[in-house]
Formats: structure tokens, sequence, C-alpha cells
């Protein structure tokens, strides 16, 4: 029984199929006779989302550090201030402090060789395709740094969101539960999170950061209540789900392997937990809390001093400013 016989097999002539049939039929002709097309975009190895990044301010720094003020309310009990023509009035005044956030510089070096720029000149330009690459890889780590940043551990690094946060007292996290490992993400607990942060009631200043894991739970609360909210428009036009208003956004800088304290609800660990790990959500209302930049993320050739190497750097300068104690909330021990 003869095989069936495909359209181009068809229009061979007879010379041609006899060849066609030896050449297919020598062994290792199938690797030989085959000219492979390498396709030009080079894949990036990695699932990074970069959500505080792409949506906090960004100022303008100046000087060495940014310098807050900060007032602390003043006691106003009612039997002081509700007073008869006649009496004396009580002293009661708010304190003052002042908060600095120091400039910390991230930067990194990439290197290529001449002789590997030629050899793959007829490909694409591969100084250009690393610089992309790297500069995927800079921003990664400077996204990590927006959450878990801690300058107590690396004294050169800045603080980040979850570090602040958790210094600002036990009023600014709550836990999700009392649970050690951490359980599935209460609705009435995120409520109380957000409340907590100042200025919540404009839910077009706050936004709800969360890992994959975070934003997962928060969607599995949503559809046990069969709770669907609508989408809302963030930086450079995306669209994303929202919360009673405030836009999820995904960050793969918050960790997942976090160790809180069940009764309070703090971060004691932020990264390294592996027996019983969990992860936040954090809400921040933007107008409290940007990132204030003395240098943006700059990408600089280096002059060449070597024929063998091109070399280019690049460097950030600036810190992750939360200007009020208040304006930012962590929702922690949200199972993973």
């Amino acid at each position: 029984m003869s095989n069936p016989v495909s359209p181009q097999w068809a229009n061979l002539d007879d010379r041609r199929k006899a060849a066609f049939e030896r050449a297919i039929n020598v062994s290792g002709a199938g690797s030989v006779l085959v000219q492979n097309y390498v396709n030009r975009i080079i894949q990036q190895l990695s699932i990074r989302e970069f959500g505080a990044l792409g949506t906090m301010d960004r100022r303008p720094g100046q000087g060495k550090q940014a310098v807050i003020n900060r007032r602390t309310s003043s006691t106003m009990t009612a039997a002081n201030v509700w007073v008869s023509d006649t009496a004396g009035l009580t002293e009661s005044t708010g304190s003052y402090a002042q908060a600095t956030f120091d400039y910390q510089t991230l930067a990194t070096r990439g290197k290529l060789t001449r002789k590997m720029r030629a050899i793959g000149r007829s490909y694409v330009d591969i100084l250009a395709e690393e610089m992309t690459m790297k500069l995927d890889d800079f921003n990664d780590s400077l996204e990590s740094a927006m959450f878990i940043g801690n300058s107590g551990a690396i004294s050169t690094q800045i603080d980040g969101l979850l570090t602040q946060i958790t210094g600002f007292g036990s009023s600014q996290y709550v836990a999700n539960t009392t649970a050690v490992g951490g359980d599935s993400l209460t609705l009435s607990k995120l409520d109380e999170a957000i409340d907590a942060v100042k200025g919540s009631a404009s839910r077009s200043d706050l936004a709800i950061y969360g890992s994959f894991a975070g934003i997962r739970a928060l969607n599995a609360a949503l559809a046990s209540r069969q709770r669907f909210d609508s989408m809302v428009e963030i930086a450079a036009g995306f669209r994303v789900r929202s919360y009673d208003g405030i836009p999820l956004i995904v960050s793969t800088g918050v960790p997942d392997d976090s160790l809180g304290a069940a009764t309070t609800g703090q971060i004691l660990d932020i990264t390294g937990e592996s027996s019983n790990p969990t992860t936040s959500l954090v809400i921040v209302n933007k107008r409290y809390n940007w990132v204030e930049e003395l240098t943006p993320t700059t990408m600089m050739p280096l002059a060449r001093d070597d024929s063998q190497y091109e070399q280019f750097d690049l460097f950030w300068d600036g810190a992750l400013v939360c200007s009020n104690t208040k304006g930012a909330s962590l929702l922690t021990m949200i199972k993973t």
C-alpha cells in the first residue's frame, strides 16, 4: 500500500523523487540538511511585576536626605475644653519631631567582551540586549527593596514599606487570624486595615499591593461572597481589578515567606520563614508615601580603557518616604 502523496511530493519529477528518497534514507541526513532558524528575541527567564515602581509617585530630592516634619496631636478631653465663661483654659499643645530618610544608592555594572559582540553582530546587538535585560534585573532589586529593604540589616539600603510600617506601632498592622500558620483572608479584617490608613475615605488615593499569592487570596475571598468589583485604571493606562474602589496591584517585591505574631499581626521576620510562611497586603495612601529621587535610574556607558571589554553602569540614588505614620497599613498572617 502506497503512502499518501503530499502536494510537495507530487510536484517533484521522477529524478528528484529518487534523489529525495536517497537523501532522507541516509543515516544522519535529517540533522545535516537543515537550515535552523534562531528566533531573534532573547527570552528573560523570570516572572517579575514592578507594581510599586510603576504606580508610586516620584518626586525630586535634594541634599543628602529627605526631611519630614511630623506633629503628634495634643490630647483634648471633653472636661478640659468645654468650659464656662469664667473658667480658665487648660493648655494642650501638640508635639513636633523630624523624620529623615537618607538617600541610598543602588548600582551595578555590566560588561561584555569586544569579541563576543563582534561574533553576535549577525544575530543581535548583544550589548543593547544585555543593557535591556540588566535594567530588568536592576528594577527587580529596587522593587524588592521598596517592600523589604532594611537599613538595620544593610546600612546602605533603603527602608521598605514593610520595614517602616512595622515601626509605626500596632495600630498600623492588622492580624488576619490568630492561627500560627495564617489563614484564608477575611474581608472584614481587610476593611479594618484599610480604615487604619489616614485619608482612606478617598479611595482614589489608595492602592493595595500584594504578591501573586496575596492577590489570589483576596480574589478567593471575593469569589466566596460572590462579590465582583469593577476594574479601575492606574498609571500608564493599565486597568486592574479593584476592591471597594481601591486598585489591586501585584508586586513580586512583597514576600510570601514572612513570619507574623498572631496576637498583634506584627511581622517579626519579614523574610526567611519556611515552617509557617505567610504573606501580607500593603495598603498605601500615595499622598503620604512616595519615592524621592536624588538621581533617577541612569544607564551610563563607560569610557573604554581596554580594547577587550565594553562596560556600562546602572545607578539610582533615592529613598522611599513614608511621611505620615498613619499613611499606610498592613494586613498580615495571610496563608500562602
